[in-house]
Order: structure tokens, then C-alpha cells, then sequence
């Protein structure tokens, strides 16, 4: 006797959980991202044989390296041991990374980056399916909003992790930071600032906080051990072995030139490159920049923006996709493209050129930075990048209906590819580089975007089509 049909309580009591462990080991990730560079290049200064001041840089291009390893098989892992399996493998990836921050030592930091990288590929193409396994076509959009928009609280909770820590452990050293720096540029004018005004961390605050992300992830990893894993009735995709690991290996190696893939290529690689800017780079940039030496609470005010813009966004995507079809589609991605690219146009006038790659006391072209305008940066940027996660989540779970899990898995690739690239180079490239060239970057990708939207959205009429001559002649 087969079982009752679930219900869309159950559907919700899926999402949300999915989206609680998405918080959790995000607490971790995100949070540590903004700051890495900047722990890295402190720790550097204390002790120079320890760690190169640039592994944040190249620790997370390491990273990145193995994330596209690990899309290339975890289409294939999901496919022997289902989505709720992969998610807790991957939560126990990403608790092995904020560990090592208690015994800092370089060949650690770089295995767990590779670990780190591997369980990225597990948790996406587990979020993917889980989330494709626990809704109907009706359901996706808003599912995935809530989802998100839950998850997104993690950015909001990293505020609030960096400011207590912060006033715990950063300002009595800052205050007398602040007279030493007073008194040596008052003695000479042309001392240069590199050693001693950039924001520094603390071994206690850089204890304090890694500590505080371990224990975010291993909260993750009881999250998914409790997440429900029977599929919902008429899902999209259920949760069944279907072939062997090479076949489904192969099947991920086809979809890689698959038209749909290649046209969708821009968005993925721009999701690379753009949250690598806003994670890592602009946040080391701030910190950076002699200018703010005395915003210590910048790292703060910058999550909580980005955080509220997220979740204003998917909740409002949620309420847009109940009203009208396919919202996430053409709507959402000229939003997305529109508010990215402002957002950027922001960093461009407000940040020194040569900030993401050193200490630097250069001006900005127009004005520098403050709470507010950091603030208002990162509520813009939240908005942006909401909508594009929200079109790339849609048009994955839709676009290749036969390989759903391989489009999950390219799309992850191909963003892994554009970050790794980033990284590589971010230790040289300008600032404006980064806000010129992505924001060209986004226009590509919404053109292609489109094309490939309207071909789906046909594919849909016409199955849909098909499906209802089919039950009229039943009828008959």
C-alpha cells in the first residue's frame, strides 16, 4: 500500500529546514570570507613563517579548483546516496575549515580549503536536489525563495557575530593603535602607513570568531541528519538511482556542451566573479583602506546590508511568483542586472583603486567610505544578487528536465571557474577592473539568459500542449 500524499506543510517544513542549513554552514563561509584575507594578512604580520600574507587569495582559489573538481562527481554521488546524505557530507566539509583557525598552521589551512571546495560541490548539488525532490512545478519558485531567504539570515547573524566580537576583542588595541599611529605620523608625514593603520585582528578575536563558525556548522550538520527525506507527491524529480556512477558521470560530461549549458555559461561564470568580489575582495578592500582605519565596525555593517537586501528580495520574489508565472525568469534577471550593477557603480566612486590588493591611503574618485553608504552598498548588492541566485535556481531545476542534477552541478562548475580565476589574479588586478569588467559581465549574461528563458518557457507550452491532447483522448 503505497503512502498518503504529502501535503504543502510538508513542502514548507522542507524548505525551511533546507534553508536553516544553508544558514548555518553559511554563518561559517560567508562570514569567513569577508574577512579571510585580512585574518590571513594579520596573522602574517605576527608571524611571518607561518602562513604567506596572500592564502586567503590563493587559499580560496585552491578551493575553487576542487569545487569544480567535485561538480564533475557529485552528480553522480548524489545519484548512490540521495540528496539528504550528500548535505550532511558536505556540512561535515565545511566544519573541518574554521578548526583550523585554532592551530594556524599552512599545510592544514590548504587541506582543509581542498575539503572545503569538495563539500561546496556536495552541498549545491544536494541543495539542488533536495529542493527539486521537495517540490511540484507549482511550488519551485516560492520554495526556493523561502529557502533562500532563510539562509540569508546568516548575513544578518554574521553582523551581529562581528560586532560582539568585535567590541570584545578589537578596541582597547585599537584605541592604542590610534595613538601610536597619531604620534608617528605626527613625527613624520611621509612614513608610510602600510605596517601599522590597515584593520589588524587579534589572535583572540580570530580565535573567537572561527570558534563561533565551527560551531554554526556543526549545528548544520544536526539540521540535515533531521531533514525529512521522503519526497513530496509529484515532485520534480524524485529520489531514485537511476543507472550507474560512470553513467551518470558521462551524462555530466555531454551536458557540459549541451546548448542550453553553454548559452547559460555567462550567468553561471558572472555568479563566480561577482560573489567573490562582494565576499572577499570589496571586504578586504574595506579593510584596506587607510581611510577607515577607524570604522571598525565596517565587517558588521556591511553583512547586515547584504543580508536585508536578500531576504526583502526573496521574500518579495515569493510573493511576485504566486501572482505571476515565471517571475524568475525575465522579470528577475533585469532586476538582478539593474541593481548589481549599481552596486558596483557605488564601490567604483567610493573605493582607492589599489585597495583589494593592499594597505593603501589613496583617495577615492568621488568620496570615501561611511557606515551608511557601506550599508546602503550592501542592501543594493543583497537585491542583485538574490534575484540572480533566484533565476539561476529556477532555470536549472527547468532548462534540462532530463538532467536536472547535471545542471545543478554545470552551473556550480562554471561559477567555480569564474571565482578561481578571480582569485588567481586578485592579488594584482585594480579595483576598477572588477567593477567595469563584471558589470559588462552581467549585460552578456542577461542577453543570453533570455534566450535561453524563452526557449524553455516554449518547451513548457508545448509539453503542456501535448499533455492535454493526451487526456482528451483518454476521455474519449
Amino acid at each position: 500500500m503505497g503512502q498518503p500524499p504529502t501535503t504543502r506543510r510538508y513542502e514548507l517544513l522542507c524548505a525551511i529546514m533546507l534553508g536553516f542549513g544553508h544558514l548555518c554552514i553559511m554563518v561559517g563561509y560567508d562570514s569567513g570570507s569577508f574577512v579571510l584575507e585580512s585574518v590571513i594578512h594579520s596573522i602574517n604580520e605576527r608571524n611571518p613563517d607561518v602562513i604567506s600574507k596572500y592564502a586567503g587569495y590563493y587559499g580560496q582559489a585552491v578551493m575553487y579548483i576542487l569545487y569544480m573538481i567535485g561538480c564533475m562527481f557529485s552528480p553522480s554521488i548524489l545519484n548512490e546516496i540521495g540528496s539528504k546524505w550528500i548535505l550532511v557530507a558536505s556540512a561535515i566539509c565545511f566544519a573541518s575549515f574554521p578548526l583550523g583557525f585554532f592551530f594556524v598552521n599552512s599545510n592544514y589551512y590548504y587541506f582543509s580549503q581542498m575539503l572545503l571546495g569538495f563539500g561546496y560541490a556536495l552541498y549545491y548539488q544536494g541543495n539542488g536536489g533536495y529542493m527539486t525532490s521537495h517540490s511540484t512545478r507549482k511550488t519551485i519558485e516560492s520554495n526556493v525563495n523561502i529557502a533562500w531567504s532563510i539562509g540569508c539570515v546568516c548575513l544578518i547573524i554574521s553582523s551581529g557575530i562581528f560586532a560582539g566580537v568585535t567590541s570584545m576583542a578589537h578596541a582597547p588595541a585599537q584605541n592604542l593603535n590610534l595613538s601610536e599611529i597619531s604620534s608617528n605620523f605626527s613625527k613624520n608625514p611621509d612614513l608610510g602607513l602600510e605596517n601599522w593603520v590597515e584593520r589588524r585582528f587579534s589572535d583572540l578575536e580570530i580565535k573567537l570568531l572561527f570558534g563561533v563558525f565551527f560551531g554554526a556548522s556543526v549545528l548544520g550538520i544536526v539540521n540535515f541528519l533531521a531533514a525529512p527525506g521522503r519526497d513530496v507527491t509529484d515532485c520534480i524529480q524524485e529520489t531514485k538511482k537511476k543507472g550507474t556512477f560512470f553513467g551518470s558521470f558521462k551524462q555530466t560530461c555531454t551536458a557540459l556542451i549541451d546548448r542550453s549549458m553553454l548559452e547559460l555559461f555567462f550567468l553561471f561564470s558572472v555568479l563566480g566573479t561577482s560573489s567573490s568580489f562582494w565576499l572577499s575582495i570589496f571586504p578586504t578592500a574595506m579593510n584596506f583602506t587607510v581611510a577607515n582605519f577607524e570604522m571598525t565596525y565596517l565587517c558588521a555593517i556591511y553583512p547586515l546590508g547584504i543580508g536585508i537586501g536578500e531576504i526583502f528580495m526573496a521574500l518579495f520574489i515569493t510573493q511576485m511568483s504566486r501572482r505571476y508565472k515565471d517571475f524568475c525568469f525575465q522579470p528577475a534577471m533585469i532586476l538582478g542586472t539593474v541593481f548589481s550593477i549599481l552596486a558596483f557603480i557605488m564601490v567604483h566612486v567610493s573605493t582607492p583603486y589599489d585597495s583589494p590588493h593592499k594597505p593603501t591611503r589613496e583617495e577615492a574618485l568621488l568620496f570615501g567610505h561611511s557606515y551608511f553608504f557601506i550599508f546602503l552598498i550592501g542592501v543594493t548588492l543583497g537585491i542583485g544578487d538574490c534575484c540572480l541566485n533566484s533565476c539561476r535556481s529556477v532555470i536549472c531545476a527547468l532548462a534540462m528536465p532530463d538532467r536536472r542534477a547535471q545542471a545543478f552541478s554545470i552551473s556550480k562548475l562554471y561559477q567555480a571557474l569564474g571565482s578561481c580565476v578571480l582569485f588567481f589574479l586578485s592579488p594584482i588586478i585594480p579595483l576598477y577592473v572588477y567593477t567595469i569588467g563584471i558589470s559588462v559581465h552581467l549585460i552578456i549574461a542577461m542577453i543570453f539568459f533570455f534566450i535561453t528563458a524563452r526557449r524553455t518557457q516554449n518547451m513548457e507550452k508545448k509539453n503542456d500542449n501535448n499533455d492535454g491532447k493526451v487526456k482528451k483522448e483518454e476521455e474519449i
